[in-house]
C-alpha cells in the first residue's frame, strides 16, 4: 500500500460525523460554563459568607467579653467556638476567594505556608465540631443531672477540656506537616501529597478519619444528647401541666419548650447537612477518578457548591442566636442593664433556665413531691 493510500485510510478512520462534532462542541461549551459558574460562586458568594461570618462571630466575641465569659462554663465553650469559626473563615474561605478572584494561590507562597494552611484548615474545622459537642454536652449535663451540674462543670475543667480537644485533634492532623508540601509536576506547582505513598494514605485512609472526626462522630454524639434533652423537656411539660397553677406561666414555658426542641433539632441536622456532603464527596472522588475535562469541570462545580455550603456552618452561629433570642442584640450594648449582662447570650441556655424555672419554684413549695434526684430541676449557673 502506498503512503498516500495509507494516509487516506488513516484520515478516513479519524473522520467524524456532524453529530460527533456537535456533541464535542456542546461538551466543550458545558465545560467552559461549569468553569465560569464555579469561579463566579467563589468570587461572589464566598465574600458574602465571609463578611456575615466574621461580623457575626466578632459580635459574639464582643458580647461574651462584656458578659465576662470566663466566669460561666457555657460561655467559655461559645467563645472558643466563635473563635475557631473565625479561623476557618479566615484561613479556608479567604484563600479560595483570592485564588479565583486574583488567580493567586496563597498556599504556593512557600513550603511552610502550604503545610501550615492545610493543617490549620483541617484542624480548625474539626475543633469547631468538637467544641460544638462540648456545648451540647454541657447543656446535657445541666438538664439531665442538675444536682450534680455545679460540682461537675467548673471553669478549670471547661478550660482543660478545650485544651485537650485542641491538642488531640492537632495530633491527628500533625502528619500533614510531613506528608504534604509544594510539588512541581508537569511544570505546575501544587500544594499536595509529596509522593505516591503519602497520596495513598491521604486519599484512602485520612479521608475517612477526617469524615469521622469532623462530621459523623460529632453528629452522633450531639443528636444522642439532644434526644435525651428533648425527652427530659417532655417530662418537664407533663409534670408542669399538673404542678404549675398559673395557666399563662405554663403556656409560656410550653412555648419555650417547643422553641428549644426545634432549635436543638435544627442545629444538629444543619451541622450534618453542611459537613457530611463534602466529606462524602471527597471519599467518592478518591475511588472514582475522572479524566475528561467535562467530568473534571462538573466535579469542580459540585465541589464548589458543597464546600461553600459547609462554610455557611461557620457563619451561621450569629444568625441562629439572633433568630432564637431577641435579647441577643441588646446584650451587645455597652450600656445594657445588669440584668441583661447577666443573661445568657446562648438562647438554649436561657431557654433551659426558663423551662425549669417554674418547676423548681413549684417543687420547693410542694413538700409532697419526690426529691431532686427523681424530679426534673435546673440548677445551672
Amino acid at each position: 500500500m502506498s503512503l498516500v493510500s495509507l494516509e487516506n485510510v488513516t484520515n478516513y478512520g479519524n473522520l467524524s460525523t456532524p453529530d460527533d462534532q456537535y456533541q464535542t462542541t456542546t461538551e466543550q461549551n458545558n465545560y467552559e460554563i461549569y468553569e465560569d459558574v464555579a469561579g463566579y460562586f467563589w468570587k461572589v458568594i464566598s465574600p458574602i459568607i465571609f463578611i456575615v461570618g466574621i461580623t457575626g462571630n466578632t459580635a459574639i466575641l464582643i458580647a461574651l467579653k462584656r458578659m465576662r465569659f470566663q466566669r460561666r462554663p457555657p460561655l467559655i465553650f461559645l467563645f472558643a467556638l466563635a473563635f475557631f469559626d473565625m479561623i476557618v473563615l479566615c484561613v479556608g474561605l479567604s484563600q479560595y476567594w483570592v485564588l479565583y478572584t486574583f488567580d493567586y494561590n496563597l498556599r504556593l507562597v512557600g513550603q511552610a505556608g502550604c503545610k501550615l494552611s492545610l493543617f490549620i484548615i483541617y484542624w480548625s474545622m474539626q475543633c469547631c465540631s468538637w467544641i460544638l459537642v462540648c456545648v451540647v454536652f454541657e447543656r446535657f449535663l445541666k438538664i439531665k443531672f442538675p444536682l450534680k451540674y455545679m460540682r461537675l462543670v467548673t471553669i478549670p475543667r471547661c478550660v482543660r477540656i478545650i485544651i485537650i480537644v485542641i491538642v488531640l485533634l492537632a495530633f491527628i492532623d500533625m502528619h500533614l506537616f510531613f506528608t504534604n508540601g509544594i510539588t512541581n509536576r508537569d511544570n505546575e506547582k501544587k500544594c499536595t501529597s509529596l509522593n505516591a505513598q503519602y497520596l495513598q494514605f491521604d486519599e484512602y485512609v485520612f479521608i475517612w478519619i477526617d469524615m469521622v472526626f469532623i462530621s459523623i462522630l460529632p453528629f452522633i454524639l450531639m443528636i444522642t444528647m439532644n434526644a435525651f434533652i428533648i425527652h427530659a423537656l417532655r417530662e418537664y411539660r407533663r409534670w408542669r401541666d399538673g404542678s404549675v397553677p398559673n395557666p399563662m406561666t405554663a403556656d409560656r414555658m410550653n412555648r419555650v419548650d417547643t422553641n428549644l426542641t426545634i432549635m436543638l433539632l435544627f442545629t444538629s441536622f444543619y451541622f450534618l447537612l453542611t459537613t457530611a456532603p463534602i466529606s462524602i464527596y471527597y471519599a467518592v472522588d478518591s475511588y472514582k477518578k475522572t479524566r475528561s475535562d467535562y467530568d473534571v469541570s462538573a466535579k469542580k462545580i459540585s465541589w464548589t457548591v458543597l464546600y461553600l455550603f459547609q462554610f455557611t456552618n461557620y457563619a451561621m452561629n450569629y444568625i441562629v442566636y439572633k433568630l432564637s433570642n431577641k435579647r441577643f442584640g441588646k446584650k451587645r450594648n455597652l450600656r445594657s442593664s445588669r440584668r441583661t449582662q447577666q443573661g445568657s447570650v446562648y438562647s438554649v441556655d436561657t431557654m433551659l433556665t426558663e423551662v425549669t424555672e417554674g418547676s423548681i419554684n413549684s417543687e420547693l413549695e410542694q413538700p409532697g413531691q419526690p426529691n431532686g434526684d427523681s424530679m426534673p430541676m435546673d440548677n445551672g449557673p
